[in-house]
Formats: C-alpha cells, structure tokens, sequence
C-alpha cells in the first residue's frame, strides 16, 4: 500500500536537494527515446515480459523527471507513486494504473513472473497516452521555473 510522500522522506526512501534541470530533462529525454523505440515493435508473448518492463520504465523515468524539477531524488519506486499521486500530476485513476504496473514490473524483475501479452498491449496504449502528458507537466513546469 502506498502510504503518504512524507512517509517515504521520512525514512530516506526520497531525497529532498535542489533541482537539477539537465538531470530532469535527460530523465525525460530518456522515456522519449524509450517510447520511440517501444513504439516500432509489434509485442509477441516472448517478449511481452521486457517490452512491459521498458514500458514501466518510460513512465517511470518520465514521472521521476517531475520529481527532479522540484528537488527530489526518489530510491523507492512507491515514493515516485506517492509523489504523483500527492502532487495531483496525473488523475488519482492514472497513479492508480502506474502502482498496478509497478507491482507487475516488481514481479517481473524480481520473482521472473511472465507479463501476458494482453497486459503488455493495455500498457502500451497507457504509456502512448500518458507520458506525453507527463511531458506536458514536465514542460510547465520548467517554463514557471
């Protein structure tokens, strides 16, 4: 269960230092070249596996690009969770999403648990549909400084 972004500060689970524009926009530079390349394959249930966890990847360097603008450094991806879900960056419905696909990237990596092919093509439309408006925060973000 995701608990409250003071939590994760708390325990020194995020790091709050000063923001680090170039490092932000490499961050979402990197989820940009992620999703080109995502987007030039045709996923089989072989690979479903590793395109999910490029997809979650995406996502997740694109939402950490945020969190950089604003001076934080997460070392838990359930900070980065809480973070968006507490700064209101994407609908409570859409972080909702992201910790689902949090959990299966985890058990993916970790317990080399099989992603089905109809869960990698939900995430792939999700990640067409949301990084570029995690990029339009990103944007306004760094025009108001």
């Amino acid at each position: 269960m995701i608990k409250p972004f003071s939590y994760y500060l708390k325990e020194n689970l995020v790091r709050k230092s000063i923001p680090n524009a170039g490092m932000a926009k490499s961050l979402l530079d990197k989820s940009q070249i992620r999703m080109k390349r995502i987007k030039n394959v045709k996923p089989t249930e072989e690979e479903a596996s590793i395109i999910f966890e490029d997809i979650y990847e995406s996502l997740q360097e694109a939402s950490q690009s945020i969190m950089e603008l604003r001076g934080y450094k997460p070392y838990s991806h359930e900070a980065l969770v809480s973070f968006l879900k507490e700064n209101n960056v994407l609908p409570a419905d859409k972080v909702v999403v992201i910790d689902n696909f949090r959990i299966l990237r985890n058990n993916s990596v970790y317990k080399a648990e099989k992603v089905s092919l109809e869960k990698c093509n939900e995430a792939l439309d999700f990640a067409f549909e949301t990084v570029p408006k995690l990029k339009k925060v990103f944007e306004q973000m760094a025009k108001s400084g």
